[in-house]
């Protein structure tokens, strides 16, 4: 049987066959190269000889309990501390029973992050810390910073698109067309948007896709009747609902950012004398179990976030066992619970 070679035993190899130190090997390998200020072609060399000798970091030795124990995956989990919704809950999960069937020992790790401030954990994308990294919510200033470095760990993008990382999706643009479809009728003449003013590319573009998808079936739809709200919640959804309610001509089919909306706005709705779906018809985005015992009953599109969880675990893993040269694209349909507020079951 082939002695397996310790951390140690393989920083000093690499050292030795670069002509480096130890230390230089281990900060780099740390993610503190930049700190330390090593240059990038040293950094980059260190990387690639821990890759070609398939590198096993210390974190494996350091969370056996037992010599004879089986090495576990340790996967950090990034996600934006304003997007932690019921959606990361049924994200662990998926990752959960994905690896309980695979029969594979994975220790998660959850890191939330505000926006634009993930490379402040950036000492947790180290291969001498974990095996694999899964990042939801990225913002372009996020994604920008993230890629201007090299990593020798796997990383998987949920939601957003990268030529640099493996990444899963969902294709929100075609959402939102089929959003309309769902509400559409020939009594249908008007619609409206309600949203967030962040920077979630995932949900623009399902905006323009909705936005779009009214004007081919000649829905008309104004800029100025969508809301945009700073955060989410009965109040705002109340307050969202007045302004749409507000406008001269009632727009008739709203497509909503956030189930958590709901509440507030079926409330204003009612208090207002205005009936779902006989007057407004309304999607929901993000699924949630009490949406489907409102009166009436509230129509959501949800993102498969167990699917999508299975899907990361499973590129980690592979990019874990094999060396993977050109990052994996994956993209997910997305789940419809069609009810009686849009207007068709």
């Amino acid at each position: 049987m082939e002695e397996k070679k310790t951390a140690g035993a393989q920083i000093k190899e690499i050292a030795e066959r670069l002509g480096v130190s130890q230390s230089t090997v281990s900060v780099v390998l740390g993610g503190r190269g930049d700190r330390i200020r090593i240059s990038k072609e040293t950094q980059k060399k260190v990387r690639d000889m821990a890759r070609e000798m398939n590198y096993r970091p210390n974190i494996y030795a350091r969370r056996l309990r037992h010599a004879e124990e089986e090495v576990p995956y340790v996967v950090v989990v990034f996600w934006r501390i304003d997007s932690l919704n019921s959606r990361v809950g049924r994200f662990i999960r998926g990752l959960y029973e994905a690896s309980e069937k695979r029969e594979c020992r994975v220790e998660l790790m959850i890191q939330p992050y505000k926006p634009g401030e993930l490379m402040c954990h950036a000492d947790m994308l180290s291969s001498n810390r974990v095996s694999g990294v899964i990042i939801s919510g990225l913002s372009t200033e996020d994604q920008t910073e993230l890629e201007k470095q090299e990593y020798s760990i796997p990383i998987v993008l949920i939601e957003r698109e990268s030529t640099k990382f493996h990444c899963i999706t969902m294709d929100t643009y075609r959402t939102g067309e089929q959003c309309i479809a769902y509400m559409s009728a020939p009594e249908i003449k008007t619609a409206a948007f309600i949203g967030f003013g962040g920077n979630s590319r995932s949900e623009r573009k399902m905006e323009a896709g909705f936005m779009f998808g009214c004007r081919d079936r000649n829905i008309k739809v104004k800029e100025d009747w969508n809301v945009y709200l700073d955060c989410s919640g009965y109040e705002k959804g109340y307050a969202a609902a007045e302004k749409v309610l507000a406008n001269i001509e009632l727009p008739s089919a709203w497509l909503v950012a956030d189930g958590r909306l709901a509440g507030g706005i079926i409330d204003c709705c009612q208090d207002r004398n205005i009936r779902v779906p006989e007057d407004v018809r309304i999607i929901f985005f993000e699924e949630s179990a009490i949406l489907k015992y409102h009166k009436p009953p509230l129509s959501s599109v949800d993102v498969p976030a167990m699917e999508m969880a299975e899907t990361a675990l499973d590129i980690v893993l592979l990019a874990c066992n094999r060396q993977i040269d050109i990052p994996i694209r994956r993209e997910h349909s997305p789940l419809y619970f069609i009810r009686e507020s849009s207007g068709k079951q």
